[in-house]
Order: structure tokens, then C-alpha cells, then sequence
């Protein structure tokens, strides 16, 4: 295990007070971006339904009894034929079915089948392997953490209905994830104009608060090479940043904010932190809200001081060719 592995097995920190403000910084949506993947990695290896397919069958589990098929597609936010296919989709699986309604034949009332339970179960094992083959478990502190932002992740969208299957706090962890990064991505859009991406770099511009490499840019925030490059281009047309050159290294560019950049920094903060307040933090505690925040601040953190101590080990062990 190397020296930047070697980290106490302590829990994490006691939870700040209720009246401390949470604020989300780049490493959050590395975090964030991190956990999606696995999701949807850990979904695509275990079940043939995509994620709202997925969705609508946990929902349906957890119910204690048959569910209106209207009333679970409206609180899902599906439209009437999307719920309809995916209940088709369900059905074909053997993994719900349709009942007669109670007062109306015509009405569509569904039951998640044996079947669809095991199928549950069999997903919420693999999202939560999935979850642990990409953040390092082998430190205690932060699989604790990571267990703790699983359980804080399923409680975003508030308390399930008694009666249901027991808890699966990575499926329910799964489609929080999948509804707040739909939301965030089109509350971007809609208050700046840029896709996630352009945000998430003029954030961690702003946050470096000078020029930086695009390929530290890169580095720091888990996107293709190629991703940021093409990004940059955009953001050099919208005006927000200004590509550079080193006299020192003509291969090297960098990206710099431009005082536009600059004020869009501050924007996208503030769109970050208000969807926060108002989507995610609600039904949190405060010890939630931290474990969510500390995958970030310590784990991102961690495995990125990991890379460059591996990096710096390559870089000693060169010689000339």
C-alpha cells in the first residue's frame, strides 16, 4: 500500500452545525460525475432495463401494495406514453403486471412480480460493487465515507413508502443521481447558456485562479483530453476564456478567464448552490449533507494526490533515452 493509502481507520469528521451552508465546488461534480458512471456501468452489467426503466421498477418495489400507473409515471415525471412503454418493457421482462382497476377496467393498475423484487435486489448488489471498484475502498476512511453518501444519496428524494421491500439505498442513491444531473444540466443551460462541461471548467478556473494546462485541466477533472480541448474552443468563442502559450513549452496550452469568464464563475457558484438548497439538501441531515460534501473534499482529493504521487514516482525513475 503506498504512503498515500496509509490513512488512520478514523470515522469521518463529527457533522458541522445545522446552520452551516454547504458549498459545492468542482471536486462535487467530480464526485458526482464518478458515482453516475458506476451507476450506470453497475445497471448496464446486471439488468437488460435502462435507467428509467429501472427507476420505475424500484419505485413500483417499494410501494407496499398495486400502484395507479398515471399516478407512479406523474411522480416519476414521465409523459403518459413513456410510462406506458416502459411498463410494456417491464411486463416483457416478467418483471410487473397489470391488474384489472378496482372500479374502472379501463384503469391501469400494476404490481412488481417475484421476479421483478429478486431483479431489485440482484441491480442494487451490483450498483453498489460497481460503486466500490471505482472509489478506492481499501482505505477505511473513505469507504465509510462512501457508505455514507450511498445512504445519504437514497434519502435525496425523501423517505420511502412503508410496506415495500426493504431498503436498496444505491438504486434509490441511482435515480436521485440520474433526476439531479438531468436538473443541473438544464438549469445550466437555461441561466448560462453552456453545457455541464463549459461550466465545470470555467468553475475550476476560477477556483485555480490563474492559468492552467489543459491537460491538468484534464487531470483534475476526469474529462477526455480531447473533451477539454474542444471545450475550450467553445469557451475561447463564447468570450469566457483565452487559450495560451509557454515560450518555455510551445506543445503546452493553457486556459485563462477572462473577466466575462469571471462573472460566468460566479453565476454557475451561485445556479450550483441554489439547485443544491432547493434539491438536494432538503430532506438531508446535516451529517448527510457532509458525507455528500466529503466525497469530495477528501476522497477526490485523495485518489488526486495518489495520481501525482504516481506521477512524480515515474518522473524520478526517468532516464535518458
Amino acid at each position: 500500500m503506498s504512503a498515500a493509502e496509509q490513512t488512520p481507520s478514523t470515522p469521518p469528521p463529527p457533522a458541522k452545525p445545522d446552520n452551516y451552508r454547504f458549498s459545492l465546488d468542482s471536486t462535487y461534480l467530480v464526485a458526482f460525475e464518478m458515482a453516475h458512471r458506476a451507476f450506470k456501468q453497475g445497471l448496464t452489467e446486471a439488468s437488460p432495463l435502462n435507467i428509467t426503466q429501472y427507476r420505475f421498477l424500484s419505485k413500483l418495489c417499494q410501494a407496499a401494495g398495486a400502484v395507479n400507473q398515471a399516478t407512479l409515471g406523474k411522480l416519476l415525471g414521465l409523459k403518459a406514453n413513456t410510462a406506458t412503454q416502459t411498463v410494456d418493457a417491464l411486463q416483457q421482462q416478467g418483471f410487473a403486471t397489470r391488474l384489472p382497476g378496482a372500479t374502472d377496467a379501463r384503469t391501469r393498475v400494476l404490481q412488481a412480480t417475484e421476479a421483478g423484487r429478486h431483479h431489485v435486489d440482484t441491480v442494487n448488489e451490483a450498483l453498489v460493487n460497481s460503486l466500490y471498484a471505482t472509489f478506492p475502498t481499501t482505505n477505511t476512511t473513505w469507504r465509510t465515507i462512501l457508505e455514507a453518501a450511498i445512504f445519504a444519496g437514497s434519502r435525496i428524494e425523501g423517505d420511502r413508502e412503508e410496506g415495500g421491500i426493504p431498503e436498496r439505498p444505491a438504486s434509490r442513491a441511482l435515480a436521485a443521481v440520474e433526476l439531479i444531473r438531468q436538473e443541473t444540466e438544464r438549469v445550466l443551460k437555461e441561466t448560462c447558456g453552456a453545457s455541464m462541461v463549459e461550466c465545470r471548467i470555467v468553475q475550476k478556473l476560477a477556483e485555480a485562479g490563474r492559468p492552467l494546462r489543459l491537460g491538468a485541466l484534464a487531470d483534475a477533472l476526469l474529462i477526455p483530453p480531447i473533451g477539454v480541448t474542444r471545450t475550450a474552443s467553445k469557451l475561447e468563442g463564447r468570450g469566457w476564456c483565452q487559450r495560451m502559450k509557454s515560450p518555455h513549452d510551445r506543445k503546452a496550452v493553457y486556459a485563462a478567464l477572462t473577466n466575462e469568464g469571471q462573472f460566468q464563475a460566479q453565476l454557475i457558484n451561485a445556479t450550483i448552490n441554489e439547485l443544491a438548497e432547493n434539491r438536494l439538501w432538503v430532506n438531508l441531515s446535516p451529517a448527510q449533507k457532509e458525507a455528500i460534501e466529503q466525497m469530495g473534499h477528501i476522497v477526490i482529493a485523495g485518489i488526486q494526490a495518489q495520481r501525482d504521487a504516481r506521477e512524480q514516482q515515474q518522473l524520478s525513475d526517468l532516464s535518458p533515452a
